[in-house]
């Protein structure tokens, strides 16, 4: 059971950092899920891509979603903000300042 969570886990990790905000992004840019799919390094079949185009538009699309900036700051001290969504029942993490 334990492996199966983490073998889930580590799944979701490497799609977010492989493919998650490419397809956003090339989704926000007109791009169907096929010429996705020729554009990305990572290998996705169109139905994972699908998926993902149909979360992000749920997502975007919820009239309820709420949403804050946070401020994080390298070690460099270049600071960046993020938009993060605010789930019901808890409180956003702070960012370093």
């Amino acid at each position: 059971m334990e492996k199966k969570v983490f073998d889930q886990a580590l799944s979701n990790m490497s799609f977010d950092m492989a493919a998650r905000g490419a397809i956003r992004h090339l989704h926000d840019s007109g791009y169907t899920a096929a010429e996705i799919s020729e554009r990305l390094s990572y290998p996705l079949s169109i139905p994972r891509i699908k998926e993902e185009i149909s979360l992000y538009e749920e997502e975007k699309s919820s009239p309820d979603a709420k949403y804050e900036f946070i401020r994080t700051t390298d070690a460099y001290g270049r600071s960046s903000y993020k938009r993060v969504r605010i789930d019901e029942g808890r409180s956003p993490e702070k960012g370093s300042d």
